[in-house]
């Protein structure tokens, strides 16, 4: 019809058909197996009856038709060399030539023919292994040569046939060092059995060869080639059986020898007469299937390189899109939705963990679906667009207030390999693809139906030297698993945006440290103007206290006397009471000012916080405060000065007393523990007087600073002083109705027995 193609093989085929058939007009028409199977039957039937009267002219007569049915296979096949291409056709006519040689030498030394002198029943054995060893070489030649450039030329496999048969035919004679193959009155050796074997072995090798390469020829001539083969086989088989050279069997096996070589003959009759050019044709098409299937291959290679080019330009872009930004928030968000963005990763969703490192837990940081991830990416394709991205933070809300991103966030896991992927892909730092959720260990699992995971991968995200989160992207909607290809973008994708974070938790560093420092600067300027103010005040204090102890003095004095007037008196007790206060003030002044020195020494905590603990008994019973003691027994000894540590925690336990103006409860434990890894004596003051707030947190420990209006704010910097002269630790939380001072204090003290102020601080 028109408009329709056709297939040009099979119209080279129907011209090879009808231009085969005048020139094939004189060869006989194909039979069927049936009727060629029957005459084959009948005719050996009617030769074995015609052996009972002569063997010798029944074995004659078939070995000659065999040898014309060889010789007309070589001429056949040589004389159409150069119309088939196939050497498969020409390397049996030559072989087969000089097995029919090989042939009539056998049946000119058959026993009873008396021609050759030096022949008897031994030597026509030994040539029928020669003729049927060159026979089963042809075959697996001209078989190893299908589908093959030519090996060799006509006339170069004419010459090596002869070759192996001249030489195998001089080792029978005149050297006569073939292996002896039958012995009269005994039979045959076991050489010549073993032998048999092995061509039969040999046999069945070219039969599954041809059976391998049967593409190169139609079915027709393989068909009649495995018959042949067949033929051949038990041929063999009979000539490993016979004793008497005149026996049934050894008529068997010349008959079906012969049948083999007719089969031979049709064979090549087939493939070089009537259908030459079918012949020629298939070869064609078989090397027109080869060149589509390169054509084929080509095309998948080019788009594999498009792709893989497409792919490349999209993860350029993606890296320039994230290290466009330094805020780790930002690129969290960004990442995750260049991971799931229809022009971009285009997986389903994506989801970010963390390690906490304090609890040793997977923890989801944020989650991203394709419908939340067009809230920060842009659309399309611009270049322009994605180097001057600008994130909006509305749409990050958008993404963190998602129900997906909610669920995401609630999700722990255990780093344990054993236990999911996400911790195998952290631990093993590389891509872990999971095609089945519900076939993973109990943590995988669960997270897989916590958030209705399909397919998913997880990717370390990897920086310099340690790895800082997974990514976890999955196809749930499509249940698409992630190929082999998705896998290396995904491995790209993810070092790129690892790469981004890790240059991004630099920035957060650097900016921490720039900020420690200005704190530290900070300190180092208040610090300055605290010891100029520090040595002020001392001076000062020390102008004052002289005056004020005469005028506290002579305060008290008036005090105890009886004045004519009452109030004078309250006047007199009133100055008093202020004197003291101030030359209390004074003294914290003048101890905060100068070196401190430290006399170490072995103290009992215990026995320290029994005496502070009779110091404000008194104060405690009248402010209706209840004094909880938890002391551990048998609480090591430290080495310290004992008269400061006192202060300490008489310090601690009167701003204690202090916020419990309406009574309370006072909690005071003392029990063993660490200190930077070694032992130390643990101290806890707890109060029930409401918490600290955060202003006052931060202001604490340092001088002057009090949330009392009689307090002179230096107290609690005092024995912070005292604390890290003594080489331990003081901390101050909020617990659940009030606060609670912990003191840690070493053991063991090291350095010398006396340590000032100035060396304490050379050392630290």
């Amino acid at each position: 019809m028109p408009g329709e193609q056709s297939d040009p093989l099979n119209e080279k085929s129907t011209v090879a058909h009808s231009l085969s058939r005048p020139a094939t007009s004189l060869i006989p028409h194909r039979i069927s197996f049936r009727a060629g199977l029957a005459v084959f039957l009948l005719a050996g039937l009617l030769l074995l009856q015609f052996s009972r009267g002569s063997y010798l002219l029944i074995h004659t007569l078939t070995e000659l038709s065999s040898i014309v049915l060889l010789t007309a296979v070589f001429l056949i096949g040589w004389n159409t060399r150069r119309l088939v291409s196939n050497q498969f056709f020409v390397i049996l006519a030559t072989g087969f030539l000089v097995t029919g040689a090989v042939d009539l030498l056998h049946t000119l030394t058959f026993k009873g023919m008396h021609i050759l002198p030096f022949a008897d029943a031994n030597t026509a054995t030994q040539l029928w292994l020669v003729a049927r060893t060159l026979n089963t070489a042809a075959l697996l030649c001209a078989i190893f040569s299908l589908g093959r450039q030519e090996l060799c030329s006509a006339i170069g496999w004419l010459c090596g046939f002869l070759a192996c048969g001249m030489a195998l035919i001089v080792l029978i004679w005149p050297l006569g060092v073939f292996p002896t193959c039958l012995v009269e009155g005994k039979g045959l050796t076991s050489f010549k059995v073993n032998y048999e074997y092995a061509l039969i072995g040999a046999l069945c090798l070219a039969a599954g060869l041809l059976h391998r390469q049967r593409r190169y020829l139609n079915r027709y001539i393989v068909a009649l080639l495995f018959c042949s083969i067949g033929a051949e086989i038990i041929s063999e088989m009979m000539f490993t059986l016979y004793v008497d050279a005149y026996g049934w069997m050894n008529f068997v096996g010349h008959y079906f020898k012969l049948g083999s070589a007719m089969l031979v003959y049709f064979a090549l009759v087939e493939g070089t007469l009537y259908s030459p050019f079918a012949t020629l044709f298939r070869d064609m098409g078989q090397s027109y299937e080869e060149l589509n299937r390169e054509l084929r291959r080509r095309v998948v290679a080019e788009k594999q390189r498009e792709g893989a080019h497409q792919e490349i330009a999209l993860l350029y872009r993606l890296s320039r899109a994230m290290h466009s930004t330094l805020n780790l928030d930002e690129l969290a968000h960004l990442a995750l939705s260049a991971a799931t963005g229809a022009d971009a990763g285009r997986f389903e969703r994506a989801m970010l963990f963390t390690v906490n490192k304090r609890t040793g837990m997977l923890q989801g940081m944020l989650g991203v679906s394709r419908e939340t991830a067009g809230l920060v990416l842009p659309s399309g394709e611009n270049q322009l667009v994605w180097e001057h991205l600008h994130l909006d933070e509305q749409g990050r809300a958008a993404q963190r207030t998602s129900p997906f991103n909610q669920q995401v966030v609630k999700q722990r896991l255990p780093l344990d390999r054993h236990d999911n992927a996400l911790a195998r892909a952290f631990l093993e730092k590389q891509v872990v693809l999971v095609p089945r959720p519900d076939e993973e260990p109990p943590g995988g699992r669960q997270l897989a139906e916590a958030l209705a995971l399909g397919p998913y991968a997880c990717a370390p995200l990897s920086g310099r030297d340690q790895v800082m989160g997974i990514l976890l992207v999955d196809n749930p909607a499509s249940g698409l698993e992630i190929s082999a290809a998705r896998k290396r973008f995904l491995e790209l994708f993810a070092s790129q945006a690892g790469s981004a974070l890790d240059n991004a938790g630099l920035v957060k560093r650097l900016e921490m440290a720039h900020d420690n420092l200005k704190d530290v600067q900070e300190q180092l300027i208040h610090g300055e103007k605290m010891a100029v103010l520090g040595e002020m005040a001392a001076q000062v204090a020390h102008e004052l206290r002289n005056p004020l102890v005469s005028i506290g003095g002579f305060a008290r004095r008036l005090a105890r006397q009886e004045l004519a007037d009452p109030q004078a008196n309250e006047y007199a007790g009133i100055i008093a009471r202020e004197v003291r206060r101030m030359e209390e003030m004074l003294g914290n002044i003048l101890s905060f000012s100068k070196k401190q020195l430290v006399c170490l020494e072995n103290c009992s905590i215990g026995e320290l916080l029994h005496e502070v603990f009779d110091l404000e008994t008194e104060h405690y019973q009248r402010q209706n405060i209840e004094l909880v003691s938890e002391l551990a027994a048998g609480l090591p000894q430290i080495v310290g000065d004992c008269r400061q540590l006192r202060q300490v925690f008489l310090n601690m336990m009167i701003n204690a007393r202090q916020v419990m103006n309406d009574g309370g409860v006072l909690t005071v434990r003392a029990s063993v523990g660490n200190l930077r890894g070694d032992k130390a004596v643990v101290v806890e003051i707890e109060d029930t007087g409401g918490g600290i707030s955060p202003i006052a947190m931060r202001n604490i420990f340092n001088p002057f600073f009090s949330t009392f209006a009689k307090g002179t704010g230096l107290g609690l910097s005092i024995s912070h002083r005292i604390i890290a002269h003594h080489h331990g630790e003081i901390e101050v939380i909020n617990g659940e109705k009030g606060a609670r001072f912990i003191v840690s204090l070493p053991l063991v003290q090291p350095g010398a027995m006396m340590i000032d102020r100035a060396d304490q601080e050379q050392v630290n």
